[in-house]
């Protein structure tokens, strides 16, 4: 056969056939020498193949299931762990006198030691108090005021004179500069009970020359420059309690109602310093 004489089809063809039967020899070729070659060089290739499957499998397994494990909180389970997660950190605070005891509102533990602050609107210097954690019940001492910021402090003592061995739990407290408005909050509060309202933050009232509520602006945005002298909510003032604690979602103390009737909410960013200059 002269390929010279062949067509452009017959050359391909040819072709064609040229390789079809190359890759059944190297088939067979192949075959042959994996039949013969030492048992260490076929666990190798086979050991290869394993873990590449390996690790390509659990890839894909790990995107469909990150897919599947989406978790969706519902906003009532979230104030349910709020509330379970927070209710160490107030108390209830009551007069006592020789008719029994009368419920003057909450307290917020802002140190281990037992320090409480409250409202100092309404106590009164000279009266006793103690204040209820849950079940638990402590006398209380006064050891210092804010009258700038209408607080006073208080510390749970044992009545007997011994030293109290109780380590309480701190609140954790929010810079009032960090907050936004429309915040989703908490407002804690009850007698008997402890009683959740929810709202959002609708104002603030901010150190530039505005000290009364009045000329707060309820769409006022915190400046940089400017600090939150009170936070305002959309709760209904008659429905808090004085010395009410405002949380956020997280748990974090924003504040505390310090005059009830007004509804707004005192920041407790400055706490920390006043501890330090407490005579406790």
């Amino acid at each position: 056969m002269n390929i010279e004489q062949l067509t452009k089809a017959q050359i391909v063809l040819l072709t064609l056939l040229v390789s079809f039967v190359t890759s059944i020899a190297t088939g067979i070729v192949t075959v042959t020498l994996m039949d013969q070659a030492p048992p260490a060089i076929t666990q190798t290739i086979n050991r290869v193949v394993t873990q590449t499957v390996e690790k390509v499998v659990p890839m894909t397994n790990q995107i469909a299931s990150t897919n599947k494990e989406v978790v969706y909180v519902k906003e009532q389970n979230l104030v349910a762990e709020i509330i379970d997660k927070t209710n160490s950190v107030f108390g209830k605070i009551y007069s006592v006198s020789d008719k029994g005891e009368t419920f003057v509102g909450y307290g917020v533990f802002v140190d281990k030691e037992g320090i409480l602050v409250a409202s100092g609107l309404s106590l009164v210097g000279g009266e006793n108090y103690a204040v209820y954690v849950g079940e638990k019940r402590f006398d209380l001492s006064q050891i210092g005021t804010n009258n700038k910021k209408q607080v006073v402090y208080l510390k749970a003592i044992d009545k007997d004179g011994g030293i109290l061995k109780t380590v309480f739990k701190e609140a954790s407290i929010v810079n009032p500069d960090s907050l936004k408005l429309g915040q989703s909050v908490i407002v804690l509060g009850g007698v008997e009970n402890t009683e959740v309202l929810m709202g959002i933050i609708s104002g603030f009232v901010k150190d530039k020359g505005n000290d009364s509520m009045a000329s707060a602006s309820s769409t006022e945005i915190i400046s940089a420059s400017l600090h939150v002298l009170d936070i305002k909510t959309n709760i209904a003032p008659a429905s808090i309690l004085t010395g009410a604690p405002l949380v956020n979602l997280n748990g974090e103390v924003i504040g505390i109602s310090v005059d009830a009737g007004t509804g707004s909410f005192v920041p407790l960013n400055f706490v920390n310093f006043d501890i330090k200059n407490l005579s406790v």
